[in-house]
């Protein structure tokens, strides 16, 4: 319950009590109290009261002995906000009322951790004139993203603010010009989660551009592993070479690893790390850990820089100091203070006017006194506060030195006071080692792009082209795709503090009822129940269309409940839990008049779990039962480790069965709708209680009144219950052909009768593993206590079942729908082998014929010969391929041939030609047929003959080292006839007089020289961009002497 946890006035003390240092104020007589009114989450963030207890108690503590006045001490009061940020919207301002309530005067608010809390509270905070010191998350530019307010004039951040740490990173990658950067984020530790939001917005508010080309990954370091770091950093690889990682230490270690194996730590890639302070929350930063990996670690650590506050010599008083920390751990086990300034600075600041008769509890005073103000740190330091009420820190900024084992400073970014003449500077105390080649940073995008894909090889004819066409679409593409992610952030961030994100008014749903398969409203459709062994269905046979989505509803049993405080701290707890085996909650039915009518969910199309147990058209082999098993098992770790801790209805009815036969537990955290009634204990006098539904509860649960949300230990129970209706594929207590069935009153009396030994359903132990077996006996254990938690019987369940479901899911979906189409898995897998035969056949004749030829033939298409008024044939040959033949063996000729006319078929594939043939080291290729491309056929073959010629001078024969090919090639245009000719190995063939004088033009030139006739010449003179030199008279066999030309090269533009 929030409210009042504790209240502790440190005045009051023993007469014999003496101070620990010779200059402590006295008090004499009765002291004024002024209270700070501390509100903070309990344990989730590294903010929360069980880190920073100490520092506050020992701030106090302190204040009131050498800071205050005789006449004024401090004292607090602590209120609790709940365990998440999730939890805070409401409840803080219900805690501040209740401190009101009970009399309680807040002269200071001290916390939260969450922006959008503190904004709750501003009310408060302006009604009574009341300072708000915020944590590390909460100053004024956070909190007014959060809210539609657009100044918090009492709010003050005396330890450090999220928003100027992004600042700072804004102004160090501006340094650079680091324009493309990726934010790796550990959302193991909400600090990370809270601090990455900041920075991204900050991104966006304050420099676009860099916000457009920023991205955040997210990730898990306490379930990831060095090789799951690397498809991340490949991924990010294409867009940035600058990270900032905000994780813990022992994951950075795996994921430098990770990043050296992939040859991302020789000084090109930079990856930023934030270690704030010397804090165990994030580790020990120590590439060394004692391991073989560490010399690989060292190297790979070059490439981090580490940012953290700059801290200059300590002068506090080391009592104090060693106080906090001794105090810390043994009531609180933690040693963080980023809340002591917060105490102390406000002591300070009600003593100095106190001293000067000012209104020291007038909080616009307090404000003014600290604002654009410069004080004495209680460490030595200076602390500046800005116009905005946040304190302005100094930044460091450490390379890693493996020589000795330590972080090097080698910058200082320093603000306000400890600037000079009060600019913002970077000094550099030391020479930056980089482990670069130059030694220096690299830029902010490699020269020839991310992905390599900016540079090009001199000669390429597609270079104009690529300007013309791949660079506006890559500014297209950076437009839009930004443009998609601020909108998607935008709508994220809205939604995320919409307080009414879950309410969906009824008129908005386009309802249909399966069971009928017609459309009505919301007020004529209702649900109904099967009374059986297996228990009533919650399970709605209706779904409607929110949102373009087909949804699921579920039916609110009290028609009368509207929505109130408990259940929007419910729903509240509810949105931050998710789950691949959790049914999704998408928000609640609400009619006009405010009354909730349906939970709108997840669809589920293949019903429960109790369902597809007794669906006999399912066959059920044991893979798909641990599937099943692990999917539960799963689902409520998840459940469990989360704030709802417990399921309290779990059963083979409330475990649903998607599309792809993955189960999803449903009916989890909204014990609002709870039927008070169904969580009486069992007395088997309920002649009108639905019995069945009890199977699946805990004996102990069965002799008294259940809690709204049961127990942890009985989900445990029920699971136990599932396991048995798994293993015999049956209802619950039920033994399949046994002649000695129970009714339901006298098996649940036994149960809750708790007889030595217990009455249990009865599974033979052949009926599945010897290890499910103990781990269902353990489970469903009569004592509490006996029973494992859901994370102890996943780690049994993988020494059960194996590996078996890291990728069942898809496994387990082609199953089903084989099963659900009534196909064998012989016949499935016969029609895929003729498939896959089919496939290869089309492709392989598709490379001996023209595609659309093929395509013809393979739909039984009769292909005729067909003339072309206009082609061009390329032939060329191997100057001196008889000699060369006769250096080598049979084996050396064919690999030559291979691989020369493999280089060829490379160069083709860039050209609209067609290869006819080899016949030796005759090499035959075509343009303008079968596909007609008008004159264009000429200049195709003119390009690739050109590039022929000049990468055949860089072929190195195989077995002759040293020895260079040269080959003649010869061209003609003109018309001829080309068809299909033969049933056994079809050839496409080409005929006509054009064919035999490009022949002739090969076999009378010369050696690495081009020749080609009169037509072609015409043709390539009316294109232009060719240079060609007249050979002149040529013998040409069966034409006499006629005129030919050489085709040198192409024109050079310009």
């Amino acid at each position: 319950m929030v409210g009042i946890s504790r209240a502790r006035e440190f005045s009051r003390r023993s007469a014999d009590e003496k101070p620990n240092a010779k200059n402590a104020k006295i008090s004499t007589g009765p002291a004024k109290v002024l209270t700070v009114c501390w509100l903070l989450e309990e344990d989730s963030y590294f903010t929360s009261y069980n880190r920073t207890a100490s520092a506050v108690d020992l701030a106090i503590e302190h204040a009131n002995k050498f800071i205050m006045p005789e006449s004024l001490k401090l004292q607090y009061v602590f209120g609790s906000t709940g365990n998440s940020c999730s939890h805070t919207m409401y409840s803080a301002a219900l805690t501040v009322y209740d401190f009101y309530q009970k009399g309680i005067t807040c002269n200071m608010f001290l916390g939260s951790s969450c922006s959008h809390t503190t904004a709750s509270i501003y009310g408060f905070a302006e009604r009574f004139d009341v300072p708000i010191f915020g944590c590390p998350s909460v100053d004024s530019w956070s909190i007014q993203q959060d809210s539609e307010k657009t100044y918090y004039n009492l709010v003050l951040q005396p330890a450090f603010g999220y928003s100027d740490l992004a600042d700072f990173f804004i102004r160090l990658l501006e340094l650079h010009g680091y324009t493309h950067v990726a934010l790796f984020r550990d959302d193991s530790y909400s600090f990370f989660s809270f601090i990455s939001q900041s920075v991204m917005r900050y991104f966006q508010l304050r420099n676009p551009a860099l916000y457009a080309n920023s991205f955040v990954t997210s990730f898990r370091s306490l379930h990831t592993t060095k090789q799951l770091y690397k498809p991340l950093l490949v991924a990010a690889n294409d867009r940035t070479r600058v990270y900032i990682l905000l994780m813990h230490s022992a994951g950075v270690r795996k994921l430098m690893l990770a990043a050296r194996e992939l040859g991302y730590t020789k000084g090109q890639h930079v990856f930023y790390l934030i270690e704030l302070y010397d804090l165990a929350y994030w580790g020990k930063l120590d590439p060394t850990v004692g391991d073989a990996e560490d010399l690989a670690a060292k190297e790979a650590f070059k490439s981090v820089l580490v940012v953290g506050f700059y801290q200059q010599q300590q002068t506090f008083d080391p009592e104090f100091e060693d106080k906090v920390k001794t105090g810390a751990r043994q009531h609180y086990h933690y040693t963080f203070n980023p809340l002591e300034p917060s105490v102390l600075l406000y002591a300070m600041t009600v003593n100095d006017l106190y001293e000067h008769d000012g209104n020291y509890t007038n909080g616009s005073a307090i404000i003014d006194a600290i604002t654009n103000s410069t004080f004495d740190g209680f460490r030595g330091d200076k602390i500046s506060v800005g116009e905005d009420g946040a304190r302005d820190r100094d930044y460091s900024v450490k390379y890693y030195e493996p020589t000795t084992d330590q972080f090097i400073v080698y910058m200082l970014y320093l603000q306000g006071a400890t600037a000079n003449a009060g600019n913002d500077t970077f000094r550099y105390p030391v020479p930056l080692k980089w482990p670069s080649p130059d030694g220096q940073l690299p830029p902010s995008e490699p020269v020839c792009g991310f992905r390599d894909d900016k540079c090009r090889n001199e000669g390429l004819s597609t270079s104009v082209l690529t300007t013309v066409v791949v660079v506006p679409l890559l500014v297209v593409l950076g437009l839009v795709v930004p443009g998609i992610f601020v909108g998607y952030k935008f709508w994220k961030m809205r939604m995320e503090y919409n307080p009414n994100w879950w309410k969906i008014m009824t008129e908005v749903l386009n309802v249909k009822d399966n069971r009928s398969g017609s459309k009505k409203t919301l007020a004529s459709v209702s649900t109904t129940g099967t009374s059986n062994r297996s228990g009533t269905s919650y399970v709605c046979e209706i779904f409607a269309t929110y949102k373009g989505t087909k949804v699921g509803l579920i039916d609110v049993s009290d028609k009368k409940k509207s929505p109130t405080k408990e259940l929007i701290d419910e729903l509240t707890i509810l949105k931050g839990v998710d789950d691949a085996n959790l049914q999704h909650f998408i928000g609640i039915a609400v009619s006009a008049n405010d009354v909730c009518e349906f939970i709108v969910a997840e669809l589920c199309t293949k019903g429960t779990l109790s369902d597809t147990l007794d669906n006999e058209m399912v066959k059920l082999d044991w893979l798909f039962k641990n599937s099943m098993i692990r999917d539960i098992v799963l689902g409520m770790t998840h459940l469990h480790g989360s704030p709802i801790q417990s399921h309290g209805n779990l059963s083979s009815l409330t475990c649903l069965v998607d599309v792809r036969f993955t189960i999803k537990i449903s009916d989890y955290g909204l014990s609002f709708f709870r039927s008070r009634a169904d969580l009486q204990p069992f007395s088997g006098k309920d002649a009108d209680r639905q019995l069945s539904n009890l199977f699946w509860r805990a004996p102990e649960l069965l002799r008294q009144v259940m809690p709204a949300k049961g127990t942890p230990k009985g989900d445990v129970y029920s699971f136990a219950i599932i396991l048995q209706q798994i293993i015999l594929r049956s209802s619950p207590f039920e033994l399949p052909s046994d002649p000695l069935e129970m009714t339901d009153t006298e098996i649940l009396s036994e149960v809750a009768a708790a007889n030595i030994p217990p009455v249990r359903p009865r599974v033979p132990r052949s009926a599945c593993s010897n290890e499910l077996y103990d781990l269902m006996e353990r489970c469903w254990e009569e004592v509490p206590i006996e029973r494992p938690t859901f994370p102890k019987i996943k780690d049994r369940l993988r020494k059960v079942i194996g590996n078996v479901g890291d990728n069942i899911v898809d496994i387990l979906f082609k199953r089903m729908e084989q099963y659900a189409n009534d196909l064998e898995q012989k016949v499935a897998d016969q029609t895929q082998q003729f498939m896959d035969e089919k496939t290869r056949s089309e492709q392989l004749l598709s490379q001996l014929l023209p595609k659309p030829v093929a395509a013809a033939l393979t739909r039984g298409i009769q292909v005729d010969p067909e003339a072309f008024s206009s082609v061009t044939i390329f032939f060329s040959d191997i100057v001196g391929f008889t000699t060369l033949s006769a250096k080598g063996s049979p084996m050396d000729v064919i690999d030559l041939l291979n691989g020369l006319y493999t280089f060829f078929d490379s160069i083709l594939e860039k050209y609209d030609v067609y290869k006819v043939e080899t016949i030796g080291d005759a090499y035959m290729v075509s343009s303008g047929l079968p596909v007609r491309n008008g004159n264009k056929h000429a200049s195709e073959i003119a390009c690739m003959a050109i590039d022929l010629r000049e990468g055949i001078a860089k072929f190195a024969v195989p077995h002759r080292p040293g020895e260079t090919i040269e080959i003649r090639i010869g061209i003609n245009s003109g018309p001829c006839v080309a068809g299909i000719v033969g049933l056994k190995m079809p050839r496409y063939c080409l005929f006509g007089d054009t064919v035999n004088m490009a022949s002739r033009m090969e076999s009378t030139g010369e050696p690495m020289k081009i020749q080609i006739s009169m037509e072609t010449r015409d043709l390539l003179n009316d294109i232009g961009g060719f240079v060609l030199v007249e050979r002149g008279l040529t013998a040409v066999k069966g034409k006499g002497s006629l005129i030919t030309f050489w085709l040198l090269s192409k024109q050079e533009s310009g």
